[in-house]
């Protein structure tokens, strides 16, 4: 029983009003959790709710909508409200200015500026949640960046807020059936934000088929990745470190090529002296290093049996 507040009423459930259910995140683990300890312990702390304009029978939900669900899935009638005498829009702001006492997701936040935004502008909503305009303006681009079916996406708790801000929003931007291709496998086969950042990574890099096959079949991309590699470690290790030497300086082979034919252009005689100055200085420096490796070659050859 929640006791040691003012203003809590003793409410059927189906007196309250679930009006911003679609804008907050749905947690399966984390319901069932507080199903678990509702059920041992009772109802802790009380929703937040407001009077129904024009209506002495409802009340509209501001905070609470986990533990409602909650209750509702025990079967239970009647719900602790902490009914606040204000309207709805200053209630909303109520608890987004709650920081401390409620971690809101990003999201969450973003969706319910989104709401206020219609009646009230980015400073006024930044004055009554003690932020600066940019923070608001920040949120609000968050919610718009995502297309519908992401963000239900991202509130059905099926891809994480990450996966549709970094890399299904920017893809959906450019290509729109690709983005909800990949949706559509991240929904039935999660990837970790590791792997997210890869796929994305070779997308940018790969041709108009490539990219199709990659949002079609990510996991198929990934097994092949996994054969390469596999692949590659063990001519590593057949190869052993002669393999490793001699690729080695076939790359520093490669690079000093390049070096040979940037030399007229950066040593030219009107390259300006302190320009000349370090580029002699870092080629000094490599110099020594190839004279060290030199001389170490030179006594193990000595020591060689003839």
């Amino acid at each position: 029983m929640v006791k040691g507040m003012e203003n809590v009423m003793r409410l059927e459930l189906h007196a309250l009003i679930p009006r911003f259910a679609k804008l907050r995140l749905r947690d399966a683990p984390r319901l069932r959790r507080l199903v678990n300890s509702i059920e041992h312990n009772g109802q802790l702390m009380p929703v937040v709710a407001v009077p129904e304009p024009g209506d002495d029978l409802h009340w509209v939900l501001i905070d609470g909508y986990r533990r409602l669900q909650a209750l509702q899935a025990l079967g239970e009638d009647l719900i602790w409200v902490d009914v606040w005498e204000h309207t709805i829009d200053e209630a909303l702001l109520l608890c987004l200015a709650r920081g401390a006492e409620r971690a809101w997701e990003a999201i969450e936040e973003a969706a319910l500026i989104q709401e206020l935004c219609a009646r009230y502008s980015l400073r006024q909503i930044a004055v009554s949640l003690s932020r600066d305009v940019s923070w608001v303006s920040r949120r609000l681009n968050l919610f718009k960046a995502l297309p519908e079916d992401l963000l239900e996406a991202v509130r059905q708790g099926k891809i994480s807020l990450w996966a549709a801000s970094r890399i299904l929003a920017p893809l959906a931007r450019a290509n729109t059936a690709h983005a909800r291709l990949l949706l559509a496998q991240l929904e039935q086969h999660p990837l970790s934000t590791r792997e997210l950042k890869r796929l994305y990574s070779h997308y940018k890099q790969a041709n108009q088929a490539q990219r199709q096959r990659l949002v079609q079949a990510p996991l198929l991309f990934f097994q092949a990745l996994q054969t390469h590699e596999q692949t590659t470690q063990a001519k590593r290790l057949a190869d052993g470190p002669e393999g490793v030497w001699c690729k080695d300086l076939a790359v520093v082979s490669q690079i000093l090529k390049r070096l040979l034919e940037q030399v007229p252009t950066l040593f030219a005689a009107e390259q300006v002296p302190g320009q000349r100055k370090r580029l002699q200085q870092a080629f000094e420096q490599m110099k020594n290093r190839f004279e060290r490796l030199e001389q170490i070659l030179e006594e193990v050859s000595a020591h060689d049996p003839v």
